[in-house]
């Protein structure tokens, strides 16, 4: 038993049947055919002339091998103008013969890290690609070039290039960079001659405040890349206070059964110091030392008084008095 059709099929042919029983149904399709036709003998007689056509093509390096980090790639695409008939110049855009210009790593020398790929070269990797007919009118590059390096890298210390001071009434305590080392990856001609990585030239003068700003790693040599490429700078900053100790005059130097006696035997120093050191600094950090040798000539009864030894981190220091008066002591041994 034959299956029905569907009735929207049905109704489908004989909308068609009726169609063609109409002589301007007719008429329309021979109109049809002759615009097809004449389509067609237009295609044919214009992709027979000679044009030129610009295409975008990407550029690609492949075959890199593990131990090799490419450092400075190649440009993303380049322009290409090809000449040629028209129904070649469709078949490359349609096919996409030249949407991709592969490079392949292993068939160039790689001197100094770089590689580069110049005009006649170029354009024969362009017209590999290409039928004999094809003329490569221009291209918008006329060197490729890509560096490359050792993908083990060295690594090295960052180093802060640059000033950095607070006003008169603050201190800079400390100035970190974190990391403090990166890994650069470059020639061995370039990283050989390396010691260290400096960043960018920072200038903080005059400041009342800690700072903290990201500073991004650039070399000025190509081919050179850095892992990671920015570093954070931290620069702490305190207010200045001041604080006053007092510190023994102590003799240095003597001949054995003397004893210096100053008066007074202690002086006051005062100095400066930042806000969160204050605590740190205590007079044990001070040492005044009277010489032997700067009593010999000296007929006054008084000594100057100066530091040997005080700490880094004070400043503007004063000594009161900065003189005293001293005696020798003999003791018998």
């Amino acid at each position: 038993m034959a299956q029905k059709q569907p009735r929207h099929l049905e109704q489908t042919k004989q909308f068609v049947r009726n169609f063609l029983r109409i002589n301007d149904a007719k008429e329309f399709l021979v109109f049809l055919f002759f615009l097809f036709a004449a389509f067609i003998f237009w295609y044919l007689t214009t992709m027979n002339h000679e044009y030129e056509m610009t295409y975008n093509v990407r550029l690609e390096l492949k075959n890199i091998p593990d131990n090799v980090l490419v450092t400075e790639p190649l440009p993303k695409e380049m322009k290409v103008k090809l000449k040629d008939k028209g129904d070649k110049l469709v078949e490359y855009k349609t096919r996409g013969k030249m949407r991709t210009l592969d490079i392949d790593y292993r068939h160039y020398s790689h001197a100094m890290g770089r590689t580069a790929i110049y005009g006649p070269e170029l354009e024969k990797l362009i017209a590999a690609g290409l039928a004999s007919s094809t003329e490569i009118v221009s291209t918008s590059l006329d060197t490729l070039q890509y560096y490359v390096a050792d993908a083990r890298g060295v690594k090295l210390p960052v180093r802060l290039h640059g000033v950095i001071s607070a006003d008169n009434q603050h201190v800079v305590e400390r100035v970190t960079l974190v990391p403090d080392s990166v890994v650069v990856y470059a020639a061995h001609q370039f990283t050989d001659t390396m010691t260290a990585v400096y960043t960018p030239l920072v200038r903080c003068v005059g400041l009342t405040d800690s700072v903290r700003q990201t500073l991004d790693l650039k070399s000025s040599q190509w081919g050179v890349r850095y892992s990671p490429s920015e570093v954070q700078l931290s620069i702490a900053v305190s207010p200045y206070v001041t604080k006053e100790v007092m510190v023994p005059v102590e003799g240095y130097m003597f001949p054995y059964g003397q004893i210096l006696k100053t008066f007074p035997s202690k002086v006051n120093v005062r100095f400066r110091v930042s806000l969160n050191d204050f605590r740190g600094v205590t007079e044990d950090d001070f040492k005044i030392r009277v010489r032997h040798t700067q009593l010999n000539d000296n007929t006054s009864g008084k000594v100057a008084l100066s530091l040997d030894e005080m700490p880094e981190n004070v400043s503007d220091v004063v000594i009161e008095p900065s003189e005293v008066d001293y005696l020798i002591e003999m003791y018998a041994p």
